[in-house]
């Protein structure tokens, strides 16, 4: 069946794109031997998994080359990817994850990479945004989640809440749900639904998150 291969795209920092790549891998390595390759010069997902107790293996750029020894992979890209680097990863990649905060600037930036896509002739169904940072307060998720799908874009409909545990998490080296928050615990299951609708859109029912 080959390797299923997750993209984690993000041309604007702060958009929580390590910390999406870190949980998907988690979610797909509960049932898949998964690599994530941390293709970010800053190395934040390295650093993260430091501790050694991921449950998915984790190896810089050079990694690509062994991307077909896993049953999935979970590519954390560079913070501001180029256009190359966009349409590579949008040719061979399952599924690329754009992360998006919920604010007015998601949509502009977000259609720059789709315009990238476009040009390289990948279908706009292989990109999926994902909203994170969501305080679930107010409209502005709604707003968000509109402006995108009219762009024609489609939204994942699970969000990724804002919590301070994702914080705690990174400087520990843990994964949210271990953190020890009751927060932390809803936003493990928060990416555990994402990773479902992935599955789903990319029809690999295969793999159950």
């Amino acid at each position: 069946m080959g390797t299923f291969k997750l993209a984690i795209v993000g041309r604007k920092g702060g958009v929580g794109k390590t910390t999406t790549a870190i949980h998907l891998a988690a979610h797909l390595a509960r049932s898949r031997r998964t690599l994530l390759v941390d293709g970010d010069d800053r190395a934040y997902a390295s650093t993260w998994a430091r501790g050694g107790a991921m449950p998915f293996a984790v190896d810089g750029i050079g990694g690509l080359m062994t991307v077909g020894e896993y049953e999935a992979a979970v590519i954390d890209s560079q913070a501001d990817p180029s256009e190359q680097e966009i349409s590579t990863l949008g040719r061979h990649s399952t599924l690329l994850v754009l992360p998006a905060i919920p604010e007015a600037q998601a949509v502009s930036g977000l259609m720059q990479t789709v315009a990238v896509l476009d040009r390289a002739g990948v279908p706009r169904t292989r990109a999926a945004v994902l909203l994170t940072m969501d305080t679930r307060v107010g409209s502005a998720t709604a707003e968000a989640r509109e402006a995108l799908a009219g762009a024609g874009l489609h939204v994942l409909t699970r969000t990724v809440r804002d919590t301070v545990a994702f914080r705690h998490a990174s400087s520990g080296g843990l994964l949210v749900h271990k953190v020890g928050s009751a927060a932390g615990k809803m936003a493990w299951l928060d990416y555990e639904v994402v990773l479902r609708e992935l599955l789903e859109l990319a029809g690999d029912y295969s793999v159950q998150a």
